[in-house]
């Protein structure tokens, strides 16, 4: 899923992922209204159907309403995005310099603690490779 979602699907998706619980349409309606958008209960509804069949929402049916929870975490969409526009790259070390360029103090902070953990987990799965042998 490396779609960037549409404005308004991406409004429902955040409302959806701002919870922990399945939501219905008329709470996403809430939740939507709440942030100033004023819609139509058959446009969110046919904004989460359309979600659902893209393959972004998991629903089961909760009396005569379905209730909806994300597929995937606002996380791994944004992940997915990003690897999606590296895959379009044909040189990812240039692609890497340009985004980390231009990233925060924050972003920079993130993205090292990000790398720190996944090496981690990566030097204990390269040591066992190289037959615990340190380089």
């Amino acid at each position: 899923m490396t779609r960037e979602l549409g404005e308004l699907e991406n409004a429902v998706m955040t409302a959806v992922w701002g919870t922990s619980t399945p939501m219905n349409v008329r709470e996403t309606m809430d939740a939507l209204q709440t942030e100033g958008r004023a819609l139509a209960y058959t446009t969110v509804s046919t904004v989460m159907v359309n979600l659902h069949a893209k393959g972004w929402l998991h629903r089961a049916l909760d009396g005569r309403a379905f209730r909806y929870t994300g597929v995937c975490t606002r996380a791994e969409y944004a992940a997915g995005l990003a690897q999606g526009a590296l895959e379009h790259s044909d040189d990812a070390t240039a692609s890497f310099v340009a985004l980390v360029s231009g990233l925060s103090q924050g972003q920079r902070s993130a993205l090292e603690t990000a790398l720190r953990i996944t090496g981690e987990s990566q030097g204990e799965a390269g040591s066992a490779r190289a037959g615990g042998v340190e380089q």
